[in-house]
């Protein structure tokens, strides 16, 4: 059961990855050159050699781009057009067409405390049953955020997913490394083997309240680590209530 599962949101982290890449083939942009001059490259790091230089007031057309560098077309002699590489810090070096400047986001610690998007996947344990999370996060303020999220769990004897959504509150923002604290409301949905019971169609839904505790700590470019315990109380159809623990692991990225 545990092999099925993780080939699922194994699928699904390649469709993420997939999307952030694509995030690099934006729309084409127009900007003008501020500075003296901007050196072009041949590819997209600086042991590329310089080819090109672009002066100030020249247009460059930012076409793509790939850690810290951008693609560009520039116009060259005549009605040539050549295409290079620029660094990310030459960004700050040009302007809009209407005078405005630039903002380019590198994944620098800096980016993540002005971020307002987090996509987050998690491996772990619910109730000693492996399970796996997605988590959409919309960034309020430097301390809060709005997290949705879906827990898929399949055990032996029965399939549960989750649907949550919660208020997280970071203590202290301004640090690498920080706890963090949760807490939400959703609903579960739990449907048993088909093999198990005489109506393999029976699905239970109860709502559920969740409060949790954790750590983030900033990784790399874009790149979060983050540790959670969260306990989640059903309000089950017979009155009655039950506990479910879930220990997770996983990673993150800002945009």
């Amino acid at each position: 059961m545990g092999s099925c599962v993780f080939a699922r949101w194994r699928a699904s982290l390649i469709f993420i990855i997939f999307a952030l890449h694509m995030q690099g083939h934006a729309d084409e942009l127009n900007v003008v050159v501020t500075s003296p001059f901007i050196d072009v490259h041949t590819g997209p790091a600086s042991e590329y050699p310089v080819f090109h230089v672009v002066s100030k007031g020249e247009n460059v057309e930012i076409l793509m781009s790939r850690t810290g560098w951008y693609k560009v077309r520039i116009d060259g002699r005549g009605e040539k057009t050549l295409e290079g590489w620029i660094r990310q810090e030459s960004l700050l070096e040009t302007a809009l067409p209407d005078g405005s400047g630039l903002m380019a986001s590198s994944g620098t610690f800096d980016d993540y405390q002005t971020r307002d998007w987090e996509i987050s996947i998690a491996g772990g344990v619910l109730d000693n049953i492996s399970a796996m999370t997605l988590v959409g996060t919309w960034v309020w303020t430097r301390n809060l955020s709005v997290d949705a999220s879906y827990t898929q769990a399949l055990g032996d004897f029965s399939d549960n997913k989750i649907w949550s959504i919660r208020m997280r509150h970071t203590l202290f923002p301004g640090w690498k490394i920080s706890p963090y604290l949760a807490i939400g409301t959703g609903e579960i949905r739990t449907q048993p083997r088909a093999n198990l019971v005489q109506s393999g169609n029976e699905i239970r839904k109860s709502s559920h309240y969740e409060v949790a505790a954790g750590v983030r700590y900033y990784l790399t470019r874009s790149v979060l680590l983050r540790a959670e315990y969260r306990s989640l109380l059903a309000l089950t159809d017979r009155d009655e209530q039950e506990r479910l623990d879930q220990w997770m692991l996983g990673a993150s990225v800002f945009f």
